[in-house]
């Protein structure tokens, strides 16, 4: 007579099998948490480090700044100053002929110069 198997143990021993790989799925999930943990530690870290160099650079350029803003206040106000105390110009003020002269000289060799020409003409009134 051969052995028939008994279907409880059958039962028993396919549970058994479920559970050892259901346990193993669930090990081998709790391994791949930690390691995905251990990334995000370390991600972190590395985030702090950077956050702590831009924080570094962001305090010198405030600090920068800060200065610049007090460098363009005080020359702000000096020039304010300065043109509080000058005199207004009046309405009919001329340069002088020999200013002018020199001014329009100065326009008529800047023209030459860009074109290529002689900066003045030689007259012949000798």
């Amino acid at each position: 007579m051969a052995l028939m198997p008994n279907s409880i143990l059958l039962y028993a021993v396919g549970g058994a099998l479920i559970l050892g790989a259901a346990s193993g799925y669930k090990v081998r999930d709790w391994q791949c948490d930690a390691a995905y943990a251990k990334a995000l530690e370390k991600a972190e870290k590395l985030r702090a480090k950077k956050q702590e160099v831009v924080d570094n650079v962001s305090q010198t350029y405030e600090y920068e700044r800060d200065q610049a803003n007090v460098v363009a206040t005080e020359r702000t106000n000096t020039i304010r100053e300065i043109y509080k105390t000058v005199p207004a110009t009046p309405a009919d003020c001329a340069a002088p002929d020999a200013v002018r002269g020199l001014l329009e000289s100065g326009v008529r060799d800047a023209n030459a110069a860009s074109s290529g020409k002689p900066s003045s003409e030689v007259s012949d009134s000798e």
